[in-house]
């Protein structure tokens, strides 16, 4: 009998401490801070009909968040925003291996984007647990303000001066739509001092501008530039689309992200 009640007494002690150890003291408790930084990578790439055979690539984010604390909360909904930057955009299985530089295959698109990430949180964890568990879902939106073109296998830009053979104007800034949107579904971690996130996001807009990449080119052999055709291939002329109905030019990405 008093080996049963030493046992007992022993299982409250332990279990006391581990409870004690994982819940939040008042201090730290009313002290949680709600912003910090965030830098990650993904996997990036295009898709729909317009832009032929994309290929995931890999880019990089780093940002500033803001969350409220659902936390100090008997509630467990919560609200994220920030403002991030990011490169992503889209690797294409369009190169032949006796293409060139100046060869017609489109290779990669990169974006440069500014976000606004609208996320709704959802607590998993325990209202005074140390660490936060919660999953995310919202809307999450996009500022492409620079896009750069690549072609052949060594994914080069196209010479950029009209007196140039095959050239074209510019090979950034492409037709592409400045604004995007897309639905976010994710699950962020955020320990004492670290955390991380992870996230899939799919673009809602279509960012085809009349997505057609124009220059000159020496039609008679001559040396001189002297027709302005579409140089870059595979791509789809408007001319052949629906009217009203450009064809889709989205984005999407599979991201991690470490939380401080």
């Amino acid at each position: 009998m008093q080996f049963k009640r030493i046992l007992y007494l022993t299982f409250f002690v332990l279990g006391a401490q581990y409870l004690q150890g994982q819940a939040v003291s008042d201090l730290d408790y009313e002290g949680r801070q709600n912003y910090g930084l965030k830098m990650g990578m993904g996997i990036n790439s295009m898709y729909g009909g317009k832009l032929q055979n994309p290929r995931p690539t890999v880019g990089f984010m780093a940002g500033l968040y803001i969350h409220s604390n659902p936390e100090k909360k008997r509630s467990p909904w919560g609200f994220q925003t920030g403002v991030d930057l990011r490169m992503r955009g889209s690797n294409f299985a369009n190169a032949k291996a006796t293409d060139t530089a100046i060869n017609r295959a489109y290779t990669k698109i990169s974006l440069m984007s500014l976000d606004l990430p609208l996320l709704v949180n959802y607590r998993l964890s325990k209202q005074r647990d140390k660490e936060i568990k919660q999953l995310q879902g919202g809307l999450q939106l996009g500022y492409n303000f620079n896009s750069v073109l690549y072609v052949g296998p060594q994914k080069r830009p196209l010479p950029t001066a009209f007196n140039t053979y095959n050239s074209i104007k510019e090979w950034d800034q492409l037709p592409l739509k400045m604004y995007d949107l897309q639905a976010v579904l994710g699950y962020q971690y955020r320990g004492e001092s670290l955390g991380y996130s992870v996230s899939m996001k799919m673009g809602l807009l279509n960012l085809n501008n009349n997505f057609v990449i124009r220059g000159m080119t020496d039609t008679d052999g001559d040396g001189v530039n002297d027709k302005e055709v579409e140089l870059i291939s595979p791509t789809t002329d408007p001319l052949k689309e629906k009217p009203g109905t450009p064809q889709m030019i989205g984005t999407w990405s599979l991201e991690l992200a470490l939380v401080f």
